[in-house]
């Protein structure tokens, strides 16, 4: 019921993955994740696979300096057939 909350890699996946769709992508991750203040980003990589998108996105859990990786796959083919 929010239509400005979400993501915009939805909108990006059948893009070229330029470095201004890069941008675009790594802008949109770091404005989700600010929205946990116990959250800090380290890095966003994102790079083009077969099917799609794959973004790996480095944390850190400020409260116990306790940092992850995170790896987030967007396939196309799963987008085409959750639009058709």
């Amino acid at each position: 019921m929010q239509p400005n909350f979400g993501t915009v890699i939805w909108d990006q996946l059948f893009e070229p993955l330029t470095d201004a769709t890069k941008d675009i992508i790594t802008s949109d991750i770091k404005r989700i994740i600010s929205y946990d203040p116990r959250l800090q980003v380290n890095s966003v990589s994102v790079t083009e696979e077969t099917n799609g998108l794959q973004i790996q996105i480095v944390l850190t859990y400020i409260p116990a300096n306790q940092s992850e990786t995170i790896l987030l796959n967007f396939n196309r083919n799963a987008a085409k057939l959750t639009t058709n």
